[in-house]
């Protein structure tokens, strides 16, 4: 189903296919913090320790953390986002932006994720 928010439908997608990509005791969630429109929303989310720019996707394995920041062709990084990624990296977080399913496949290979499906 095709919406008016293309990054939904990523996350939607990725979503789908990390469920049945990954291998436990690998694991993941996503922070769909940025579909949270208003001062009241964004308010709370802040009080409740929310950081700006927190990447879309967290997985651990092995007592690593990944994240990812998924943009919808077209879409770009917020000024937070920017200011987030160096912030991961000295944390000890890996950290990619990606695209598309075969960008997040790529990553997990890279990383050195078992996975029980591959993006077609």
């Amino acid at each position: 189903m095709i919406r008016k928010r293309p990054e939904e439908d990523l996350h939607r997608q990725v979503a789908d296919y990390l469920s049945l990509a990954i291998v436990p005791p690998a694991w993941w969630t996503t922070f769909p913090s940025g579909w949270f429109r208003g001062k009241a929303a964004a308010g709370i989310l802040k009080a409740c320790g929310l950081k700006a720019g927190v990447p879309d996707i967290l997985l651990i394995r092995d007592g690593r953390v990944y994240s990812i920041e998924l943009k919808a062709e077209g879409g770009y990084l917020s000024a937070a986002q920017k200011e987030m990624r160096p912030l991961l990296l000295a944390a000890g977080c890996q950290h990619v932006i990606c695209r598309s399913i075969g960008e997040i496949q790529s990553a997990l290979l890279m990383w050195g994720f078992r996975l029980k499906a591959r993006a077609a």
